[in-house]
């Protein structure tokens, strides 16, 4: 059986769909068959950041009713060596929870992981509904906002009692780290209550993979990020090393 890992944040702008697409990316290029399924209903974004806006058919409405399976309706996106499937959220209807979970249920026999991209926003019926299995992941910035809004979702997750709460630091700036404009990583922890599961860092291969729909160059100071966190989530022992070996 497979693992559920759920990618959510407290607040918009955190990077969230850039994290779980390059984190998907680098856990198939871990020969981990993955799939990634969008469930921002009304809202999707990752097909355009996988660059396979061009070449969706269906969606997750189309495999919850019935129309089509799971099978038919995945893209293979040209990242994760082919080991990456990928689910596009409806363009308008609500997600039928009782479905959802069946779906969840099939698919985690047939996949390594199935990571569950979130809209942001506060904790709702879909979160309550899945499996106490599941692995929350929550992005966050640096900065204070962003951090206020992880502790409130951090908390709120692990009320659910899910199998664990992790949090990934996203676009972080250790020179504003160093000159004490944002919190360092020991202050975030300490802030947020969510034991750290990695950092990546501020960077224009993030933003121009997303633009572009094409895969981090391997090596990337991101790149090398997400493949320090795919290892974590595997059960490694990589330490977080510092920013100047990132």
């Amino acid at each position: 059986m497979g693992r559920l890992l759920a990618v959510t944040s407290g607040k918009g702008g955190a990077g969230k769909s850039s994290v779980s697409v390059h984190l998907a990316s680098a856990l198939s290029d871990m020969s981990n068959k993955v799939l990634l399924i969008d469930l921002d209903a009304g809202m999707r974004c990752l097909d355009i950041m996988l660059g396979v806006s061009d070449i969706l058919l269906f969606d997750l409405e189309d495999v919850l009713s019935g129309n089509k399976s799971l099978e038919d309706s995945v893209i293979t996106p040209s990242c994760g060596k082919g080991n990456l499937h990928f689910l596009a959220a409806p363009l308008k209807n609500k997600i039928d929870i009782a479905g959802f979970l069946k779906l969840i249920d099939y698919a985690l026999t047939k996949y390594d992981f199935v990571m569950l991209d979130f809209p942001a926003g506060p904790v709702d019926e879909l979160y309550t509904a899945l499996p106490r299995y599941c692995e929350a992941l929550v992005v966050s910035g640096a900065d204070a906002v962003s951090l206020r809004d992880a502790a409130i979702m951090g908390s709120d997750l692990s009320s659910l009692e899910f199998m664990s709460v992790r949090l990934i630091l996203n676009r972080v700036s250790f020179e504003t780290m160093r000159r004490g404009i944002t919190a360092n990583i020991d202050e975030i922890i300490d802030s947020s209550g969510i034991r750290l599961m990695g950092v990546v860092p501020q960077s224009m291969d993030i933003y121009m993979s997303c633009c572009s729909g094409q895969s981090l160059n391997k090596k990337s100071r991101a790149a090398k990020a997400f493949s320090r966190i795919a290892k974590r989530i595997m059960g490694y022992d990589v330490p977080l090393i510092p920013y100047k070996k990132i």
